[in-house]
């Protein structure tokens, strides 16, 4: 079952399950709150649109945090003018989980999905000292070795002008 809300001026196409961000809500975290501005449920078979909204229809959800959105930069300016104005803003957002759509006695769940984690074998620096060096198992390290740089010195050519004698006249 998926629904159409209406919550701070926006439409969201919200399903059972789902986590989305909307504008501030009043409410702590872990509070469940309750969404009457439906505009449309669908069924598998059944759609049924409100005008504007539908009635005895409504969406549960729990708050999951209450947070800042990223920074926006406002930056205006009038050329020619010297006039400058910069502004920063974060939206307040609250995070929610969808958790049943109502209507008509009808209601659809979400299912809680169990995650599994996986353990990692941390090995420390002290085991790693216990642990037996093999011969294969050790690592060479490359010496990196430093490019030398060469000046050329350019020796200037000295001309002589060699003077001609005025040779005596035969």
């Amino acid at each position: 079952m998926i629904a159409v809300i209406e919550t701070g001026g926006k439409q969201y196409l919200v399903k059972a399950g789902q986590i989305l961000k909307v504008e501030k809500l009043e409410g702590k975290k872990g509070d469940n709150i309750s969404l009457s501005n439906v505009l449309a449920v669908s069924d598998s078979a059944n759609f049924t649109f409100g005008k504007p909204l539908i009635k005895n229809a409504s969406v549960e959800a729990k708050i999951l945090h209450q947070i800042k959105d990223k920074k926006i930069i406002v930056f205006k300016k009038r050329r020619r003018k010297n006039s400058r104005s910069t502004q920063g803003h974060r939206q307040h957002l609250t995070v929610l989980q969808i958790e049943s759509i109502n209507h008509n006695g009808n209601q659809s769940i979400s299912i809680k999905k169990e995650t599994k984690t996986k353990k990692t074998e941390k090995i420390t620096k002290t085991s790693k000292k216990e642990q037996p060096k093999n011969d294969k198992e050790k690592i060479v390290k490359k010496s990196v070795s430093k490019k030398k740089i060469i000046k050329k010195t350019s020796s200037k050519k000295i001309v002589k002008k060699k003077t001609i004698k005025k040779q005596k006249e035969l």
